[in-house]
């Protein structure tokens, strides 16, 4: 899926489900990433839209840009249409999961 959206934006975009998950803050410990109950700032609760999208990495210095590599870190949900198509994806883990 990366390689076919990647030059069409839109199609791109037209992915995302807003499910508004992604906008949280996440953890790395040792090598996992576990969710945080913290919403980044700029992230709309009732529309799970982000208020400042088009400038969202100037503006927030942690907000991370959807690459290949970003998503094989495991920042997304696991049933993320982003991540679908990654075999053995890890996603994000909640703290009381381990």
């Amino acid at each position: 899926m990366i390689n076919r959206f990647t030059n069409c934006q839109s199609e791109w975009e037209a992915l995302c489900r807003r499910c508004g998950r992604c906008c949280y803050e996440k953890i790395d410990f040792h090598g996992v990433i576990y969710y945080t109950e913290l919403p980044c700032e700029y992230l709309d609760l009732e529309t799970r839209l982000c208020r400042v999208y088009p400038t969202r990495q100037k503006v927030r210095k942690g907000c991370v840009k959807l690459t290949r590599t970003a998503l094989d870190k495991g920042f997304l949900p696991g049933d993320c249409p982003y991540v679908a198509d990654i075999e053995n994806y890890s996603a994000p883990r909640l703290f009381d999961e381990d």
